[in-house]
């Protein structure tokens, strides 16, 4: 039997899609694209935004689009968090909770001995354990991550804090850390799988290791896989800034296989609306540990998430977040428009933006920050990079990937170096990316 997965929302949530793949496979079953026509469809769903909320729904339409007869799993945090309205989707099967993801090969052992996989009438289905119960965390070593080139490796899960506009901790439950010895056994296995670029994902990545009975630091671990042997360099995927030591940014400064790239949440530059948010720092503790960062790292590849018309940002609150950005070198940014989740403590706050301000504010930060990237890009003509390729893009027949900085590149070059790690010249700029020739 035929199993396609579609996967929204964050690079835990790519790792937990390659560990269902994984079950399934050893079950007997294929794997095989979203656009194919297939038995089973699996949409692994986020609810980080309204947007993503109608994205996760409108996936299962377009599974059934393709086979009006499939059996349709819908599993991820929109899942967790919406089971009873998910289960009324029209021709949805399974609602799988965050917590029994990987019990998805006997929950569909359980339907075909039933029934076939055939359609049922009615409501879904949900399989649905207690996110929040005491529970042992343990990952899947995985060496396929369908349709990529970079590993994603999960090495702690929920989070502890209590962010006024997220549903997170109710999503995927109270912080928890996979062991030292298991992620370092799942990082070689990617190695051995021919993976050139490991991402350490995390829903709080930087707590890795807080909940243990003797504590133990994010930047130990990340330093123990860096020495691993092998072909291939680490990157880190988003990191919160009380969560950066100085140990963690000697590493991401000084070894060659740690990519010279953080991705640091801001969310405001306001600290009135920072507190409002129930941020743990201030603005200006976030932009002293951004400071130390880019004076340590050279060339450092500099990313965050900014929220704009949070509830009570007044033009004032807004001025002191674009003053922020503006000092800082950010390379790219995440911007996004707030909107009330329910569940949360901000979805009571009062003193709502306008959506036309938010809009003019979105705008706003993006164009600053496209200015930004220009002028990061621009310190790359005539510097090596390396670039991970990635695919070769048939419009212009160039080779895509990313430097360790995290800035899209494409290459002019003959021959088949999907997957390869390739010293890349920078020659110009165009559009939004870099263009570069191999060095010989």
């Amino acid at each position: 039997m035929k199993v396609a997965f579609t996967t929204l929302g964050c690079r835990t949530n790519q790792h937990d899609t390659a560990e269902m793949q994984v079950i399934l496979e050893k079950e007997g079953y294929s794997i095989v694209n979203s656009s194919e026509t297939a038995d089973v469809y699996v949409v692994n769903t986020c609810t980080v935004t309204a947007r993503s909320d109608y994205s996760s729904r409108l996936a299962v339409k377009k599974s059934l689009a393709i086979n009006e007869n499939a059996t349709v799993v819908f599993t991820g945090c929109y899942a967790q968090l919406n089971s009873e309205d998910s289960a009324k989707i029209e021709g949805l099967d399974i609602i799988l909770g965050n917590a029994d993801k990987l019990k998805i090969a006997e929950v569909l052992k359980a339907k075909l001995k039933n029934n076939s996989l055939q359609k049922r009438s009615g409501l879904a289905e949900i399989y649905m354990s207690d996110i929040h119960a005491d529970r042992e965390f343990q990952t899947l070593p995985v060496t396929q991550f369908q349709g990529r080139t970079k590993a994603f490796i999960k090495i702690q899960t929920g989070c502890d804090e209590s962010c006024s506009f997220c549903t997170v901790v109710r999503a995927r439950g109270s912080s928890a850390s996979e062991t030292r010895e298991n992620i370092l056994d799942n990082v070689r296995h990617a190695i051995d799988g021919g993976y050139k670029e490991i991402t350490l994902t995390g829903i709080n990545l930087g707590t890795w290791g807080m909940d243990f009975h003797s504590k133990e630091t994010f930047s130990s671990l990340v330093e123990d896989i860096a020495n691993l042997n092998g072909d291939f360099r680490v990157r880190l995927s988003s990191i919160n800034p009380m969560e950066i030591d100085d140990h963690l940014i000697e590493l991401v400064a000084q070894h060659e296989k740690i990519c010279p790239h953080l991705h640091i949440p801001l969310q405001s530059g306001d600290t009135e609306i920072l507190y409002k948010m129930r941020r743990n720092y201030d603005a200006k503790q976030y932009k002293n540990i951004v400071r130390r960062a880019v004076d340590s790292i050279p060339s450092l590849g500099l990313g965050a998430d900014v929220i704009v018309g949070f509830p009570g940002e007044s033009e004032e609150s807004f001025e002191r977040t674009l003053r922020l950005i503006k000092e800082l070198p950010f390379s790219y940014l995440h911007i996004f428009s707030y909107s009330p989740r329910s569940g949360t403590k901000a979805h009571s706050f009062r003193n709502n933006i306008k959506n036309i301000t938010k809009k003019e504010r979105n705008l706003i930060l993006s164009d600053l920050v496209k200015e930004k990237a220009q002028l990061f890009y621009k310190s790359f003509i005539g510097k090596k990079v390396t670039v991970l390729i990635e695919e070769r893009k048939q419009a212009d027949g160039l080779l895509k990937g990313h430097s360790e900085h995290y800035i899209p590149v494409r290459i002019d070059a003959e021959g088949f170096l999907k997957n390869q790690l390739v010293s890349v010249l920078i020659t110009e700029i165009r559009k939004n990316e870099l263009v570069g020739c191999l060095e010989s």
